[in-house]
């Protein structure tokens, strides 16, 4: 059984969670290709019995690539198992969970595949002081890290909010799914 892991990236987040899915697929003895969706534009998934999509999220926005992935594959992604994942801060706290699995999950299932996706998963993200950000996020990143604060964190470090047995756990279920 193979898996094609295409994930979207702007600081990295989503492409170590993308490789831990792959590592994980690969123990459960799937095989398993990991692509960035930056830089290409088509992508042969007929050979493949899963498909997983994945996108940072920046600004309430997946990755214009791997969107991209998901719209010129749409019709490709039909007869498949497909599974898409989020890296984003709206995992990071109970009271904005189900607003990131509505906006940045479903209505992005809705949109941009014919069925349904047979899992998601939305993961935290990660605070990081010494990334290059843009005008945007730096305009916005006073109110993070003040949150952070209160909850104790150093914010002049980097500070990881992804649940890395959630991620190993949802990576095992879909190589269940394909064996």
């Amino acid at each position: 059984m193979k898996a094609l892991i295409v994930y979207g990236t702007r600081y990295g987040s989503a492409s170590e969670i993308a490789e831990e899915i792959g590592k994980v697929m690969v123990e459960e003895g799937i095989e398993v290709n990991v692509v960035d969706a930056h830089g290409f534009k088509d992508y042969d998934v007929s050979s493949f019995d899963m498909v997983i999509i994945g996108s940072g999220i920046k600004m309430g926005k997946w990755t214009k690539n791997s969107l991209n992935f998901l719209k010129n594959n749409k019709s490709a992604l039909a007869d498949k198992m497909v599974a898409l994942f989020v890296s984003c801060g709206a995992a990071n706290e109970e009271k904005s969970v189900e607003m990131g699995w509505d906006k940045y999950l479903r209505k992005v299932a809705q949109e941009n595949l014919i069925g349904e996706p047979v899992d998601m998963g939305l993961f935290g993200s990660v605070y990081d002081p010494n990334a290059k950000h843009g005008l945007m996020y730096k305009m916005t990143v006073g109110f993070i890290r003040k949150d952070l604060e209160k909850k104790g964190m150093d914010t002049s470090k980097r500070i990881d909010l992804r649940n890395w047995e959630e991620i190993h756990a949802w990576a095992r279920g879909l190589a269940d799914m394909i064996k």
